[in-house]
C-alpha cells in the first residue's frame, strides 16, 4: 500500500525498507481515532480513546485490548492480530503503551509484525 506520511507529507510505502510505515500509521489512526468522529466515516475508528481515562486497573486493560483488538480486526485487514498486551506507560501519565504482535499480510505471503503503539494524552 502506498500513502502519505501524516508528518513529513512524503510517500510511505509497506515495503521492507519502510519497515511498513503505512501500516504502522494506520494502527496509530485507528486506535487513536474515538468512534462517531470522522464525518464521512462515522463507525471509524476505536473506543480506545474513550478508556484512555479509566482508573488504572486489570479491568481497563482488558477493555483497552478488547477496543483495540476489535477495531483493527474491523478496519485493518493488512494485519493478523495474534496478541496485544496494554501496560500504563511508565514514562508518560495518561498514555498507555500498546504491545501488538501478528502477521502483517501481502501480495507476497504473511510476515512477523511487532510494534509498540504508545496512546494517550497528546499521541
Amino acid at each position: 500500500m502506498k500513502g502519505m506520511s501524516r508528518l513529513t507529507g512524503l510517500a510511505i510505502t509497506d515495503d521492507e525498507s519502510q519497515e511498513y510505515a503505512h501500516l504502522k500509521q494506520s494502527i496509530h489512526d485507528i486506535l487513536s481515532t474515538l468512534i462517531g468522529t470522522r464525518l464521512c466515516r462515522r463507525n471509524y475508528g476505536s473506543l480506545v480513546p474513550e478508556l484512555i481515562d479509566q482508573p488504572c486497573n486489570e479491568l481497563t486493560e482488558v477493555k483497552l485490548m478488547s477496543a483495540a483488538a476489535t477495531s483493527l480486526i474491523r478496519f485493518e485487514p493488512r494485519i493478523k492480530i495474534s496478541q496485544i498486551r496494554v501496560n500504563q506507560s511508565s514514562q508518560t501519565p495518561g498514555k498507555w503503551d500498546f504491545f501488538i504482535l501478528g502477521n502483517q499480510i501481502s501480495a507476497m505471503g504473511e510476515k512477523s509484525f511487532t510494534e509498540n503503539f504508545l496512546i494517550g494524552a497528546a499521541a
